[in-house]
């Protein structure tokens, strides 16, 4: 196996839905036979093991990051089938050196097809690090103007950091354009192309409160089948979505209430 890809998941503003998508992303690519690894770089403020059904592992990034650990150490499987490295919450490690970042992500991408790293939102000297030991960046945004506007920043920033940037997922998108750009408004707005939405979905909390990464917890969820396209189209394959899927949800949905 050739070195796999090392993706960086990165937005301008936190609630844009990041790690979750990187999550439910990771384990769409996963079943479709990839080899998957999740690298956590939120630093401050880690939810990666939150998303992944609070699943706790002994050895953190942070660790490997000071040197106090090897880098196989912290790559675990989950039982999803993806691998995953995650990190500390504790406040005395949010703001770890990340000047090894880049060969921890060049261990992982030995064995893997995708390295999907989770960035910290927002632009500072260690976001730029984190993003400059990545080999390409997505970006994650939602339909608003203040989240396309610091999609838009990041972007530059890219630019300047020459990575390139495969294009932009909106997530959380209502689909009323009188509440919220459209697709054309913020691809004007980030200058690049959208490469997927996800629409807003309740079932991602409900996931979450059941401690299972959405597309296994409901993959006919309208969310689930979103990220599922957006996994087929990256590692291009052809991906027929769920026959009659609104019917099933409305037969699940009033099985739930009887």
């Amino acid at each position: 196996m050739t070195n796999g890809r090392i993706i960086g998941l990165i937005s301008g503003k936190g609630g844009v839905g990041k790690t979750s998508l990187t999550v439910n992303l990771g384990i769409s690519l996963r079943q479709f036979g990839n080899e998957v690894t999740l690298i956590d770089a939120d630093f401050d403020a880690s939810n990666l093991g939150v998303y992944l059904g609070r699943y706790e592992h002994p050895v953190k990034m942070q660790q490997v990051l000071k040197g106090e650990n090897v880098p196989e150490k912290a790559i675990f499987r989950h039982p999803t089938g993806i691998k995953v490295a995650s990190s500390s919450n504790e406040i005395n490690e949010v703001s770890p050196s990340t000047d090894n970042l880049r060969e921890i992500l060049l261990h992982a991408a030995e064995d893997s097809d995708y390295v999907l790293v989770d960035c910290p939102p927002g632009l500072n000297p260690m976001v730029e690090s984190i993003m400059s030991a990545c080999d390409e960046l997505m970006i994650v945004t939602m339909p608003t103007q203040t989240a396309s506007t610091n999609a838009a920043q990041i972007i530059h920033k890219a630019k300047q950091l020459h990575k390139p940037v495969l294009g932009t997922i909106v997530n959380k998108v209502d689909g009323n354009p009188e509440i919220e750009l459209i697709d054309k408004e913020v691809e004007m707005m980030t200058e690049t192309h959208i490469i997927g939405e996800i629409p807003y979905d309740q079932k991602m909390k409900s996931s979450l409160f059941e401690n299972q990464p959405l597309v296994n917890y409901d993959p006919l969820a309208e969310a689930s089948i979103g990220i599922k396209q957006i996994a087929a189209d990256m590692d291009g394959q052809s991906y027929e979505r769920p026959k009659f899927a609104p019917i099933k949800r409305k037969l699940n949905k009033f099985k739930d209430i009887f």
